[in-house]
């Protein structure tokens, strides 16, 4: 019944959560049901990332520390977070893309998240913020998502973008504004 239970959540509530833009709901539903249908993947990546967290927690500090200097350098006001990418998503990309764990180089997304000096202001400050992110570092050419003059249909915006970071690790970057952030 559980399996069963889980293969409808995946299958239909999962997806509605997301159409409805509820992320976080979505990414739980997508967790409960693959711990449920893939015990043993579910454990297996579960235990990857909490031995792989003290490096990223590193990564991040290292990677983020350039950029608070020159987002304060353009006195910009800001917040900047580690998403890591959660096990159902980690588990679908190994599946689809034929790759292993260690081959995911996204586990660890940056978000950076900043009030505009004005709303009129808010694009451009966005663009002017992954400016100043590839002068610090390496943009991979083909990693790179303009989710602000391209909303996705559910109103999210943000810019994507992948750096590489001086571990030699890519990274991938999103920027948005507080107002996005909430639409998001």
């Amino acid at each position: 019944m559980q399996y069963k239970i889980a293969g409808e959540t995946l299958y239909i509530y999962a997806p509605l959560a997301n159409r409805l833009g509820l992320n976080k709901i979505k990414t739980e539903l997508e967790n409960l049901s693959f711990k449920f249908e893939h015990p043993e993947e579910y454990a297996s990546i579960t235990n990857k990332l909490n031995f792989t967290k003290e490096q990223r927690d590193k990564l991040f500090t290292d990677f983020t520390q350039p950029i608070r200097e020159a987002l304060d350098k353009m006195g910009i006001h800001y917040e900047i977070k580690a998403r890591v990418k959660s096990p159902y998503s980690i588990w679908n990309k190994m599946q689809t893309k034929r790759v292993t764990f260690e081959e995911i180089y996204d586990i660890l997304a940056v978000r950076i998240i900043y009030t505009p000096k004005s709303r009129e202001e808010e694009i451009g400050e966005c663009f002017n913020i992954y400016v100043a992110l590839s002068k610090i570092y390496k943009s991979h050419p083909d990693r790179f998502r303009d989710w602000i003059n391209h909303p996705k249909a559910n109103g999210y915006q943000a810019l994507h973008v992948t750096l590489m970071s001086n571990q030699g690790r890519w990274i991938e970057v999103q920027i948005r504004s507080d107002r996005m952030n909430e639409i998001a």
